[in-house]
């Protein structure tokens, strides 16, 4: 299974967490061995939902006065979690943009955010389609996660 099919795949049991400040506690959302650290400034939530079998994980980061935001999805492997996918901006960068799994989700390890196995799409150093933030409130934040990883319940066809 790869990133590509749990995106277009049929989600369900999709909750959203509260928001909340400073680290995300490992509890919530288990990388590596300890909490995600972010600074008091930094607003999380997570939503949580399954598909394809599995159990997924999205941690959505916002800072509105720094101009950050990041989606970072990942999948259950036991009590850890193996990340998919971080979708992004900040300063400093030509635009939004993606560190994504590329390969088999299965050949993923556990907790680990950056490797050879990640590739930023698109690259540093080439055109980015979308420049401005436009993330200016926790729902608006939510939104852009729900898109971009196509979270949402199919219904039948009427």
């Amino acid at each position: 299974m790869t990133l590509r099919e749990i995106v277009a795949a049929g989600k369900t049991n999709i909750k959203v967490g509260p928001w909340k400040a400073g680290k995300i506690p490992r509890a919530d959302f288990p990388l590596a061995k300890s909490a995600y650290r972010l600074g008091n400034a930094y607003r999380w939530c997570i939503i949580s939902f399954d598909a394809v079998g599995g159990s997924f994980k999205c941690a959505v980061i916002f800072n509105r006065g720094k101009a950050k935001y990041e989606a970072i999805l990942a999948v259950a492997n036991g009590t850890a979690l193996r990340v998919l996918c971080s979708y992004q901006f900040h300063e400093g960068e030509p635009g939004w943009h993606c560190h994504a799994a590329c390969g088999a989700v299965d050949a993923l390890p556990n907790g680990i955010m950056r490797g050879p196995w990640i590739r930023r799409l698109p690259l540093a150093k080439k055109p980015h389609r979308r420049r401005e933030f436009l993330i200016d409130s926790d729902q608006r934040a939510i939104q852009a996660a729900l898109k971009r990883y196509q979270i949402e319940e199919k219904g039948p066809l009427l």
